[in-house]
């Protein structure tokens, strides 16, 4: 006769009692409430800044996880006071070494609220120079000219000066030169003007300036500045220096070199 060998299964509430079947319930509902959280966030994200929106959604998240896990531990026995306690003795010492990371972090939120770097933005910090690429709570990395990327811790940017190259519409192209000392400076001002106001990428307002800077050894100084668009500034530039440069030619104003006299005795 055939022998039927019986498997007793345990029942729901035998289930439920056994503390590694509670953790992995407890943990495959946090894996499922995030996902949920992430899709019922998007819609409200968009309706706020990029890094607003992140840094929302990084916290929530990590409320989230740190409800579930305090929950999952519970399941398997693990006394939390010991836990806490040893965590409380352990974050005395961590909290000496990660100074540094903690005021980056709080950099990081400061940068963040005030909206003065975006990605995007063409700036210059601690020597660097770079569009940002990201912007996160302890750092913003910038990609170079070159296409390398740099790293900038957040406390960097807070302390120090940032130059946001784009971070109005305008910009201006300015040029300082020099002409002959035999020239007419009135002359020469009003043919800078006159290529300021044929060049189709430069703006009359607002208004350019022509500005006498000094005498120089060799040559009378002039400063010049004509407002673009911040997209259209190099090749503004390139256009309006090239113009410069042929306008002198045809007016006869000469860009003098350097001259030196030397006397022998």
């Amino acid at each position: 006769m055939e022998e039927w060998i019986m498997i007793d299964m345990p029942s729901a509430t035998e289930l439920w009692n056994m503390g590694w079947f509670r953790c992995s319930v407890t943990i495959a509902i946090g894996i499922i409430l995030s996902v949920a959280c992430k899709l019922i966030f998007r819609p409200v994200s968009r309706k706020l800044p990029y890094q607003a929106s992140k840094l929302l959604e990084k916290a929530l998240l990590a409320l989230l996880w740190v409800f579930v896990i305090v929950h999952a531990l519970r399941a398997v026995g693990v006394d939390l006071i010991s836990v806490l306690g040893a965590a409380g003795v352990a974050g005395i010492a961590i909290g000496f070494a990660a100074q540094t990371v903690l005021s980056n972090l709080i950099s990081g939120i400061f940068i963040m609220s005030e909206r003065s770097i975006r990605l995007g933005d063409f700036i210059t910090a601690s020597g660097v120079n770079g569009t940002v690429e990201s912007v996160n709570l302890l750092s913003v990395t910038l990609r170079q000219t070159d296409n390398s990327t740099v790293r900038i811790p957040c406390e960097t940017l807070v302390k120090e000066p940032v130059v946001n190259v784009t971070g109005d519409s305008l910009r201006r192209c300015d040029f300082d030169l020099g002409v002959d000392y035999n020239s007419d400076l009135e002359h020469v001002r009003k043919v800078l003007l006159q290529v300021i106001e044929e060049q189709p990428l430069l703006a009359t307002e607002p208004a350019p300036a022509v500005l006498f800077v000094g005498f120089g050894d060799s040559s009378l100084n002039l400063h010049i500045g004509a407002w673009c668009k911040t997209e259209d500034y190099h090749k503004a530039r390139f256009a309006f220096g090239k113009a410069i440069l042929d306008a002198f030619a045809r007016e006869n104003i000469n860009i003098p070199f350097p001259v030196r006299t030397i006397r022998n005795g």
